[in-house]
């Protein structure tokens, strides 16, 4: 007998029909494949003559532009905005860059704003498999950076995460390319592969902290508290909890969360059976919200409320933001087995393919 159901493999055949595990299986090879592309494409502009960012996308697709937007005070020296609409902010202009992602090529908000670029002569990029976006940016002359799909066996966009990423990171270090200190390719390949490693479903639930965090926090509503660069890691890993695993999720920043917690708004105790925190924790935070993370433990649990601290072991910004990254993307896949559905089903899209 299987001392838990996500030890016994015969729960992945039932539930995995799409090989989502296997995607996960391949995430640095994505990230290295995507980062050469972004690498090595030409550009049709200037960076030095780029004066504002605005990363387009639409779901899975703005994750990457959401990891950046918590890294941007490190990795940019001019505004970054993601936009997840049909148009784009009154002040593009030629001087802006807009990056437009869509991993199928095909959503309709991310074609509707290279359009807008178009009109206003902005400097685009474009990061998809192919699509319309791919034969607009032929069209008008883009930059396309080709995602190799070979890397995302499942062919679900979110599981193409690391694409995305990894060419988007690219691109930021191409053009501030004093941020080659953070981008040690080699170094970032090898905290993906510890991170995939540890995960791998071979390993026991005692063994697996994937498989351990799934467990303790099956059939729980999941609350994510981050601050600085990993702000975006709690948004990604809140959108695989909602998508993947069929599990309600929301997140919240530091600072923002303390004024609930010190004012008393905190919510009622009665939800504390229901409702699990975790807290992404860094040593590269500063201290003043080191500080915070801490009283935000201590207000939670003096109202009985579970909390989980997570804290990356890298060095690295960067590398933490790639390790805990990978963590979520386990824990996501093993809730969703333990859920008894399939991680790569959306069903969200299949009804909205029915009913629109």
């Amino acid at each position: 007998m299987f001392k838990s159901a996500l030890d016994d493999l015969r729960e992945f055949k039932n539930h995995d029909k799409n090989g989502v595990y296997d995607s996960i299986l391949k995430l640095s090879h994505q990230f290295e494949s995507s980062w050469h592309e972004a690498k090595f494409v030409n550009l049709s502009f200037d960076p030095e003559k780029i004066k504002n960012i605005v990363y387009v996308g639409m779901g899975a697709s703005n994750l990457s532009g959401k990891i950046i937007q918590s890294l941007s005070p490190l990795l940019l020296t001019v505004p970054f905005e993601v936009v997840s609409n049909y148009r784009l902010s009154n002040y593009v202009g030629k001087n802006s860059l807009v990056i437009l992602s869509s991993y199928s090529g095909n959503t309709q908000e991310v074609i509707s704003c290279g359009m807008d670029a178009a009109k206003r002569a902005a400097n685009v990029i474009c990061i998809t498999t192919g699509g319309q976006l791919e034969i607009m940016a032929r069209e008008k002359h883009w930059t396309i950076i080709k995602l190799n799909e070979k890397f995302n066996v499942c062919k679900e966009p979110r599981m193409g995460l690391f694409l995305s990423l990894g060419a988007s990171l690219c691109l930021m270090n191409r053009l501030n390319p004093s941020t080659d200190q953070y981008f040690d390719l080699k170094s970032l390949l090898q905290t993906i592969e510890k991170g995939v490693d540890s995960g791998n479903r071979i390993r026991d639930t005692k063994t697996n902290p994937g498989k351990s965090l799934a467990s303790k926090y099956l059939h729980q509503g999941l609350i994510l508290i981050a601050a600085n660069h990993l702000s975006g890691v709690a948004d990604s890993a809140k959108n695989y909890f909602n998508e993947s695993a069929k599990t309600f999720s929301t997140s919240f920043q530091i600072p923002d969360m303390n004024h609930h917690l010190l004012d008393g708004l905190i919510y009622p105790s009665q939800l504390k059976d229901d409702l699990k925190f975790i807290i992404l924790n860094s040593d590269l935070y500063p201290l003043a919200i080191q500080k915070r993370i801490k009283i935000t433990q201590e207000v939670l649990l003096r109202q009985k409320y579970q909390v989980t601290i997570i804290k990356p072991e890298s060095e690295n910004l960067i590398g933490q933001v790639l390790e805990s990254l990978v963590f979520f993307i386990w824990v996501s896949y093993y809730l969703s087995i333990a859920n008894k559905v399939d991680p790569g089903t959306n069903v969200w899209v299949d009804y909205f393919k029915k009913h629109l």
